[in-house]
């Protein structure tokens, strides 16, 4: 059950940078020559909300918000199943 647990928040967990490195890439791609490596010091949020401005029909910045909580969930799943056969 542990092995489970942690291989889901492992697999979850990998989703979820690719999807960060995905859009903080995308939006240097866009921004002009001067401003590429800016993109590597902003906070995640913060590439979330001007990733959803730029590309408005897009769904990563609400897989990415939905793989942080499905982290934090199994995390906590994991952590109660280790306490209860403790």
């Amino acid at each position: 059950m542990f092995a489970i647990f942690f291989i889901v928040l492992v697999v979850i967990a990998l989703a979820s940078i690719a999807i960060e490195i995905l859009m903080r890439v995308r939006l240097s791609v866009r921004e002009p020559r001067a401003e590429k490596l800016l993109w590597r010091r902003h906070g995640g949020d913060e590439v979330a909300a001007t990733y959803e401005k730029v590309f408005p029909r897009t769904m990563l910045p609400a897989i990415r918000q939905f793989a942080l909580w499905s982290i934090v969930v199994t995390a906590a799943a994991l952590l109660l199943v280790v306490v209860l056969k403790w």
